[in-house]
């Protein structure tokens, strides 16, 4: 029996990536298939960015997580790969990957000193607001593995990176005492109902 060719979006083509996505299931290539057109194509690393903000704009972190994984197994520069690091971190978190956001969050922190600059110079001489390795780090720690002291000790970290402000490290630290207070207050509540 003779198969027919598979047909590869002409995006994929242009970059000469048909061997990587013919080894993509078919569920994934339907998944793809919707962030193909229209995306960045000229450079591997600027496709996977471009349908990786899409996916995860759109909560699809399954495509988020196959283009993101592609880029950061090819050759990238710092910054692009710092970049993709900021889109697959909450598509490994969206997921429920709570060990593969955190590798991604301590490589992306570990990229931070070489790639500052450039991220100073794209935001108008200040660092974005939307920092994913610094924010998931304690999503994680807090929210996946409710470890607060872990959290307070990451919080003085990016103040000695220079990531967050003293006066943000003391909010975020007291939002953590009422956060870990809440969580007491209902375990309590919850077990008391349930012992009636």
């Amino acid at each position: 029996m003779v198969r027919k060719q598979e047909d590869v979006p002409e995006e994929i083509s242009k970059m000469g990536q048909e061997g990587w996505y013919s080894g993509l299931s078919d569920q994934d290539k339907v998944r793809l298939g919707r962030y193909v057109g229209g995306s960045d194509t000229s450079s591997w690393s600027g496709f996977c960015l471009s349908v990786s903000r899409r996916a995860v704009s759109e909560e699809n972190y399954p495509v988020s997580i196959i283009v993101g994984e592609s880029a950061l197994g090819g050759d990238v520069t710092g910054i692009e790969r710092f970049e993709m690091l900021e889109e697959i971190i909450p598509a490994y978190f969206g997921m429920g990957r709570y060990d593969d956001c955190m590798r991604c969050c301590e490589e992306g922190l570990a990229l931070i000193p070489g790639v500052m600059e450039g991220l100073r110079a794209r935001n108008g001489g200040s660092l974005p607001e939307r920092v994913q390795c610094r924010n998931y780090t304690v999503n994680v720690l807090i929210g996946a593995r409710g470890d607060y002291e872990a959290a307070d000790r990451a919080l003085d970290r990016f103040l000695e990176m220079g990531l967050i402000s003293e006066e943000d490290v003391a909010y975020r630290k007291q939002s953590h005492k009422v956060h870990r207070l809440q969580r007491a207050f209902d375990g309590i509540f919850s077990s008391t109902v349930s012992g009636r």
